[in-house]
């Protein structure tokens, strides 16, 4: 395995001063998305920016990266940083996937190219060159030209480290799944999950000093999520990470920054996920115990203050002795001063107001089925995406109740297989029969209606009234504006929200999930494991989650391993779910 190349801008001083952010602010539709972010990232350190679904943590990471502005604030790097931020589109669909590829490698892809024009001039007895070679750059005739202009080339090449280069571009092509993909194919005849590959390996590939990566682990197997994780952490610049992946964040980051949606604020947590999730509930314990020892104070003082005012009222009105009536006022006063003391604490910065809960995201999946009922079966199936089988012939047997999970390296055909599952392809061979209802969640979200406002899809999913769709979507986290606004105005992890809400509501007793925590936050991912665990009918889930996995307790794995050559082969295990 490689190390990742010392670029100048990587090689700074452990602790200086990278990034820096200051008093960020940003509105959406009006609403506040962050107010007076502050953020100072150093030399090697590694932040995981985390939030609720809606927070602002993709637009937060487009403000660093400049591609979208602050309502109010700034943020500046050194000046011979560079950022790296993935695009969500490909730039240019024309383009092969080697050349955008090379291009990552800057000045060392075109040393190279030439390198490999003058070693064919050098081959080449009399000067002319092979039919194959289409390289259009000018050849030089004279021989001593030739090998001069080559040894320049290659002593300007090794400067910059560009066998190292070479190297590690052949391991990113390798471990992110790309080295089979046909270098002369363009970007626009690419896949969806491909070109997010495509993209991260080209990122990973400029060596940027300031990496901000938004969901690098979606479409990665569960290989390449580990090999991205080994990477980054041997990765010499800046890493600002929002990912869903609990696993991922914890080997990976030094500290999470979260975008607290109750506040507005950005909170600073030293460590990884486990110890992030820790210090928020110590910290909140910790809010609510002061703030209901305040409530306390103010109770018995304000309970004091009324008792004093109103003995002294008393005394005034009753007495005849002047003296005592004079004292009388004078307790009054004190009882006022002490009033308004108490206003001013209650409007002070110290004053603690009552901590807020964000409303729970409540799944809750409905039907069952019986242990003994076979709910699907696969016989001699085989699956195909217009170039050949995918897989090998695959046969298998699901009970009610039962947890089945898919793993297998990217391009082996687990979304090709759930949707055989799902009725919603044609196998090549074989057949898939479901004993019961089955509701799917896709992976990827590009074929919804992103002009249809949220509350009519619910509706066109969901049989409902429009006033107990609203209810609905209301206990799925979603406000008044949101659900009259179109499904392309939401964050990808409120659509999955969305999805998620139609399936718990459908009444399936099978659910075939691709993906399923892609996206969601980790107060989601936490009720998404308890729903399921709770629930009576039967999940097959394909997912690279390996903190899902853990919990998901699977009583059936399904692999999908690659062959040299020829369609993958299966690999099925079954195990105690107890």
């Amino acid at each position: 395995m490689t190390t990742p190349f010392a670029s100048p801008a990587l090689s700074r001083a452990p602790g200086a001063p990278v990034l820096k952010a200051s008093g960020l602010t940003k509105t959406h539709d009006g609403d506040p998305l962050f107010t007076d972010v502050n953020l100072i990232v150093n030399a090697g350190e590694r932040i995981g920016l985390v939030g609720p679904n809606g927070a602002g943590k993709s637009t937060l990471l487009r403000i660093l990266a400049g591609r979208d502005r602050p309502d109010r604030g700034t943020v500046s790097y050194g000046p011979r940083d560079r950022v790296g931020y993935r695009d969500a589109d490909i730039p240019d669909t024309e383009t092969t996937v080697g050349a955008f590829l090379d291009a990552g490698l800057g000045e060392i892809a075109g040393i190279a190219a030439r390198m490999r024009v003058l070693e064919h001039a050098m081959a080449d007895s009399g000067g002319t060159h092979d039919a194959e070679d289409t390289d259009n750059t000018e050849r030089p005739e004279n021989t001593e030209d030739v090998l001069a202009e080559y040894a320049a080339a290659q002593d300007r090449f090794e400067v910059l480290g560009g066998w190292e280069a070479q190297a590690r571009s052949e391991e990113v092509r390798d471990r992110l799944g790309l080295a089979d993909l046909d270098p002369s194919r363009r970007l626009g005849q690419t896949s969806g999950g491909q070109q997010a590959r495509l993209m991260l390996a080209r990122l990973l590939l400029e060596q940027p000093s300031v990496l901000l990566l938004d969901e690098p682990t979606n479409h990665l197997d569960a290989a390449g999520v580990s090999w991205l994780g080994d990477y980054l952490v041997r990765y010499r610049g800046v890493v600002v990470v929002v990912t869903h992946d609990r696993a991922f964040l914890d080997r990976l980051v030094h500290r999470v920054v979260e975008l607290d949606v109750l506040t507005d604020q950005a909170e600073v947590y030293e460590g990884g996920y486990t110890a992030y999730r820790l210090e928020k509930r110590r910290r909140r314990a910790r809010l609510l115990a002061d703030w209901e020892a305040q409530e306390k104070h103010h109770r018995r003082l304000s309970a004091d203050i009324e008792r004093t005012a109103n003995q002294a009222l008393r005394t005034e009105l009753t007495t005849h002795n002047d003296r005592m009536r004079r004292y009388a006022k004078k307790v009054a006063k004190k009882a006022k001063a002490r009033e308004r003391r108490l206003r001013r604490e209650m409007t002070s910065a110290s004053w603690i107001e009552r901590p807020e809960e964000r409303p729970p995201l409540v799944l809750d999946f409905a039907g069952s089925t019986p242990p003994d009922q076979v709910v699907l079966t696969a016989q001699a199936l085989v699956g195909d995406r217009g170039n050949g089988p995918l897989w090998q012939e695959f046969s298998a047997l699901v009970r009610g109740g039962e947890r089945v999970v898919v793993s297998g390296e990217n391009g082996t055909g687990k979304s090709t297989l759930l949707a055989l599952l799902a009725g919603e392809l044609s196998p090549l061979r074989g057949q898939a029969t479901l004993g019961v209802r089955a509701g799917v969640l896709p992976q990827v979200h590009d074929q919804l209606p992103l002009r249809m406002p949220v509350l009519d899809y619910l509706r066109r999913r969901i049989p409902l009234y429009e006033e107990d769709a609203e209810r609905l979507l209301d206990s799925y986290l979603f406000d008044e504006d949101q659900i009259r606004r179109p499904l392309g105005t939401l964050s990808a992890g409120e659509i999955r929200r969305l999805l998620l809400a139609c399936l718990v509501n459908g009444g399936q007793q099978l659910l075939l999930l691709d993906e399923p925590t892609n996206y969601l936050d980790f107060d989601s991912l936490d009720v998404l494991d308890d729903a399921l665990a709770g629930f009576g009918g039967t999940v097959v889930a394909v997912s690279h989650d390996e903190r899902f996995t853990e919990n998901f307790r699977p009583t059936q794995h399904w692999r999908l391993l690659r062959t040299a050559r020829g369609p993958a082969t299966w690999q099925v295990s079954t195990s105690s779910a107890s």
